[in-house]
């Protein structure tokens, strides 16, 4: 793997966006593991440095219930999806109850596969470390203190 330029590129996508059109395009619930390896390439060869999955770490039910409930945030989610469901809601990615790969997104042994094929020798880093207010390296983060 190349050494990261001295200003890096980042390519930021929404994890939960993109694995429900994967979905739909697959005919069954897709995780990290089924994202193709061709479109890992493809935006490494835009020229990307870092691959930024949001999202992705385990949230839980409390965070879940709060975004369910919030009759504002129902109506706005509504608006994007219109035959809106409870299951549609996954609560906030930022809510976070513990740093391993959401089991819906294909749990922990997910990330680990990605890591370590880097997908066909794209020079592209896979990526999502946790960030927000207090969340440092070497730092436990707030939601690794509350399990929301």
């Amino acid at each position: 793997m190349k050494a990261l330029p001295a200003y890096p590129s980042l390519y930021q996508i929404n994890t939960r966006v993109w694995l429900t059109e994967l979905s739909r395009a697959l005919g069954k619930s897709a995780t990290l593991d089924d994202i193709p390896d061709a479109e890992l390439d493809r935006l490494a060869d835009m020229g990307f440095d870092w691959i930024w999955f949001l999202s992705v770490w385990q949230t839980g039910p409390a965070a879940q219930a709060i975004s369910r409930a919030n009759p504002a945030w129902r109506c706005e989610f509504a608006e994007t999806l219109p035959d809106l469901k409870d299951e549609d809601i996954a609560g906030s990615g930022f809510a976070i109850q513990s740093y391993t790969v959401h089991r819906d997104l294909g749990g922990a042994g997910t990330c680990a596969t990605a890591a370590a094929t880097t997908r066909n020798g794209a020079d592209a880093r896979l990526c999502s470390e946790p960030h927000g207010p207090g969340s440092r390296v070497g730092r436990r983060a707030p939601g690794l203190l509350c399990p929301w």
